[in-house]
């Protein structure tokens, strides 16, 4: 019995790490098309994120919002907070494109210009049409069935 409980918790181990490493491998293709360049500046708060960041080539991840090209949204406090840290220090420069974790923080929030998520244990991916527009956004061919006119 306690063999087949340890080849339980083994398997599901393994589990989560292909979810990190596939989500790892997403996240490098698609962000720097949507920056157009890499390295990509990242800012994310979120330690389960950083930690699958940390092996990443083609992003880096930065301590502060004002360093970033993007900001991962994963939580709606962070929503919240990385609002209220726009409207302070954005106001005449650049502002970071902001990329969600979460279905419902892509439909809660006009700035957010996509998501990926995983839902039923499968991955999901969009972006909404005029967000992307009003950025001056143009992704790859390989990225259109996932843009969607509205939420």
């Amino acid at each position: 019995m306690k063999k087949i409980l340890l080849l339980l918790i083994l398997s599901c181990g393994q589990l989560v790490a292909l979810d990190k490493e596939s989500t790892l491998k997403f996240y490098q293709h698609i962000l720097p098309d949507i920056v157009l360049g890499s390295p990509v500046f990242l800012y994310v708060e979120d330690l389960e994120y950083k930690s699958i960041f940390t092996e990443a080539d083609k992003i880096s991840l930065v301590n502060s919002m004002k360093k970033s090209d993007i900001i991962l949204v994963t939580s709606k406090e962070m929503l919240k907070e990385v609002l209220y840290q726009k409207d302070l220090y954005f106001k005449h420069t650049r502002k970071p494109f902001l990329f969600a974790t979460d279905y419902h923080i892509l439909k809660a929030c006009s700035d957010v210009i996509g998501a990926f998520y995983w839902k039923k244990g499968r991955a999901q991916l969009l972006f909404v049409k005029n967000r992307l527009k009003e950025h001056n956004i143009e992704l790859s061919q390989e990225y259109k069935k996932f843009i969607i006119d509205e939420l």
